[in-house]
């Protein structure tokens, strides 16, 4: 008898028994647990402001008297917290999501994506499967 197939995408497939992740396969009907969250970026916004202010100290150092005067330390101040800036900034706007399942015996998996809808599909396949198992097809539809 050939199964049904809820979802599938990459190494991740849902079918009517099993969940299957990579090497690792979950029965269906012993998932407890599965939540999408993002990582915090509290850390990443304070790095890029402090970045920031390195960045317009470093610039501000070079003024004297009404003129700049451009040291090498200065520039290298500058360019070094313009990029450690960026980088925070770049993981503050695009943070890291988290698809974790668990079954009822305790073993878990945890997949981590910059896309939020990657996972959250994930997640939707999971609970299409879960409610085609105990919900007949014919039911979904009216």
């Amino acid at each position: 008898m050939k199964q049904k197939i809820f979802h599938t995408q990459g190494s991740f497939s849902v079918s009517e028994t099993t969940v299957k992740i990579g090497e690792m396969t979950f029965p269906l009907r012993q998932v407890a647990y599965m939540n999408v969250t993002q990582q915090p970026t509290s850390l990443a916004w304070m790095v890029f402001v402090i970045g920031c202010i390195f960045a317009g100290g470093s610039i501000l150092s070079c003024y004297d008297n009404g003129q700049f005067h451009t040291t090498d330390n200065a520039l290298v101040a500058f360019i070094v917290s313009g990029i450690i800036a960026a980088v925070a900034l770049y993981y503050a706007l695009k943070p890291k999501y988290y698809f974790s399942i668990k079954s009822s015996n305790g073993s878990g998996y945890t997949v981590w994506s910059r896309e939020y809808s990657d996972l959250a599909s994930m997640r939707n396949g999971v609970e299409k499967a879960l409610v085609g198992i105990y919900v007949p097809q014919n039911d979904l539809t009216t």
